[in-house]
């Protein structure tokens, strides 16, 4: 028994998990299919690595599942390049992280050659003999030191699996190698099909010198390899400056966009959502609600509906079931007006701090350290001084740019403390 069944839903309409790649996940993904075709359509028609941009919550991580779910769907032999997507993402949180992300890459792509293996069969492809592979990459020794150590610390062997002959030998000679030679047997001639990877998240790297650096770092290895295609993803700029890095011209494509969806296409993904789990129950925030909710959030669909969902709970730890949409936006409005109240009464917030916090917000929700003199600071590092006091109480974001942390965002709390100071003014789209 869960709440959402008291409500009236057989799960969540508002999770904030990514859309899970099947016909449910397509059919909540609204307003994004023409980023879709563009991702298709740069992963099948050039040999630059894809590249997305877009602020965080906006949905680039949904909308590439989604992609991905339907090139599976899709992928025969008639329909070459076939696509094969690597449904679980990579990331980099850290430069250290380079080489283990290689040999992450390279377990995945065995782990994908044994799930399509029947498929690529039957397509006409010459798809390799998995079954050592399979046992090796199995066997208790393996997934232990795999869990908490780079795969590179083993060896497998440069040939094709069917002459391996014991674990110990194919531990001896190269996964990474067997892996190669696999794609270049099975997707031959080159370009008839690739193994299509996800880096998301770029801006973990927290720098866009970091970023550049990774990426420069994997250039000849991993890019490099002729039969995956990359779909690079993140936000705060990261991505669009470590694109425009000379070493990396030729190996990615100039960045996809990713806006916020229109009010019109996230009240239509909203009442998908409320469609598709609805057992019958009045939605605890409707259109109504959520249109209130996803302007004040400035237009970021994850953190309206983490709200959508907070107010859920409220509504039925109060006992306040079954209410009407104009009803619950009446509640809603009460309820966002005490928890905005909150962030604006941080005591933990100087003057100088809520200044720079309202003039972030008259800046398109952003400001550069750089511009310290347009903001009525001394230098940069006094107005860093004020952005770090904002950001420990969570209401902005430090970025740090190629000569440090230089620029930050007004992060969803900082929303909610400016609607609170702002007389609960509801900001233009």
């Amino acid at each position: 028994m869960t709440i959402w069944s008291d409500l009236g839903f057989s799960q969540s309409p508002y999770d904030t998990k990514s859309l899970p790649p099947t016909a449910i996940g397509e059919r909540l993904l609204v307003g994004r299919e023409r980023h879709i075709k563009r991702l298709i359509n740069r992963l099948a028609s050039s040999s630059s690595h894809v590249t997305i941009e877009g602020q965080a919550g906006v949905g680039k991580t949904s909308l590439i599942t989604i992609a991905n779910y339907r090139m599976k769907r899709n992928s025969d032999k008639a329909r070459a390049p076939i696509l094969l997507p690597i449904e679980v993402p990579f990331q980099i949180a850290t430069r250290e992280n380079v080489k283990l992300l290689e040999a992450t890459v390279y377990r995945a792509i065995a782990e994908g050659f044994i799930r399509y293996r029947d498929e690529l069969q039957a397509w006409g492809y010459d798809a390799p003999k998995v079954a050592d592979v399979n046992k090796w990459m199995n066997s208790p020794i393996v997934k232990t030191l795999s869990g908490g150590a780079s795969v590179l610390g083993f060896s497998v062997s440069a040939a094709r699996s069917e002459s391996v002959n014991t674990s110990l030998a194919f531990a001896e000679a190269g996964l990474s190698n067997t892996v190669r030679n696999w794609m270049s047997e099975c997707f031959d001639p080159p370009g008839c099909g690739y193994f299509v990877c996800v880096l998301d998240n770029l801006e973990l790297l927290v720098s866009s010198t970091s970023a550049r650096q990774a990426l420069e770092e994997i250039r000849d290895t991993i890019l490099a390899e002729p039969g995956l295609r990359w779909v690079i993803c993140g936000a705060r700029g990261v991505v669009r400056t470590a694109a425009a890095s000379p070493r990396l011209q030729g190996r990615l494509c100039h960045p996809l966009e990713v806006e916020p969806l229109s009010m019109d296409d996230a009240i239509r993904a909203l009442e998908a959502r409320i469609n598709e789990f609805s057992t019958g129950g009045a939605p605890p925030v409707g259109a109504i609600g959520f249109q209130y909710l996803y302007e004040i959030l400035k237009c970021n669909l994850r953190n309206t509906l983490q709200k959508c969902e907070d107010f859920s709970f409220w509504l039925h730890d109060e006992g306040i079931l079954g209410e009407s949409d104009m009803e619950h936006a009446a509640l809603l409005q009460s309820w966002l007006t005490l928890l905005s109240d909150e962030y604006a009464g941080n005591p933990g917030i100087s003057s100088a701090g809520w200044r720079l916090l309202d003039d972030m917000v008259g800046n398109e929700g952003s400001c550069d350290f750089e511009d310290h003199d347009l903001f009525g600071f001394s230098g940069p590092e006094e107005m860093k001084r004020y952005a770090a006091e904002l950001e420990r109480q969570n209401l902005v974001e430090i970025s740090s740019g190629d000569t440090g942390g230089d620029s930050a965002v007004v992060a969803p709390n900082g929303w909610l403390a400016r609607f609170s100071r702002s007389g609960y003014q509801i900001p233009r789209i």
